[in-house]
């Protein structure tokens, strides 16, 4: 839970013209996404004796929320931790430590449903497409450096562990792009209008 949150904050800078997280539990997981408009990042963690809905339960927080999430998951050495969500109410993380509860409420009146809507339909559409011929894109560094903050499980192999890589799915150089980062993290991130981007740089600042 507190890798989840953690990621997602990554994609919740303060200043984010998204100003909400959403938070997704059901039979399946915890899901949060993050966004701050031009790349998102969601991860996953499953879940042990889930009791609610089987079509879930779903509310928005702020990054403060996220950020007590991280805090008190990983200060939790115990183990197992009960995670409560109560749409319209809030969320609240009791640690099996006996630690202090982390509460968040409810800011779904906050969060513009259109973008969230169209971030599902984004995973959707572009997780639907076969990979395409490789394609010349140009990123803002600042949104690509956001996917290094990124915490996965790292890879056993021998005597040492491999950081989970960045996996990229370009389809075309004007889409969105795909990313995974080991086996639950997904992203996106909206490259840079490589014509535009002559224009201010010029050609030798382009492949």
């Amino acid at each position: 839970m507190a890798r989840v949150a953690y990621n997602a904050l990554s994609f919740l800078p303060a200043r984010s013209m998204v100003q909400t997280a959403r938070v997704d539990l059901g039979p399946t997981g915890l899901r949060i996404t993050g966004t701050n408009g031009y790349a998102v990042g969601q991860d996953t963690a499953p879940v042990e004796e889930y009791r609610g809905p089987t079509e879930g339960l779903t509310v928005h927080v702020d990054r403060g929320v996220l950020a007590a999430l991280d805090t008190g998951g990983r200060k939790d050495k115990r183990g197992f931790g009960r995670f409560e969500l109560r749409p319209g109410d809030g969320l609240i993380f009791r640690p099996a430590n006996n630690d202090i509860a982390s509460a968040g409420q409810d800011v779904t009146e906050q969060a513009d449903p259109r973008v969230w809507s169209l971030l599902d339909e984004l995973f959707t559409r572009l997780e639907g497409r076969p990979p395409s011929l490789p394609e010349l894109v140009a990123f803002d560094p600042a949104l690509l450096a956001m996917f290094s903050k990124v915490k996965a499980p790292k890879v056993r192999t021998g005597d040492s562990n491999l950081e989970r890589a960045l996996d990229m799915a370009i389809f075309d150089s004007k889409e969105p792009i795909l990313i995974k980062i080991g086996p639950t993290f997904r992203g996106v991130i909206v490259p840079i209008d490589r014509d535009v981007h002559e224009e201010n740089v010029g050609p030798e600042g382009l492949w």
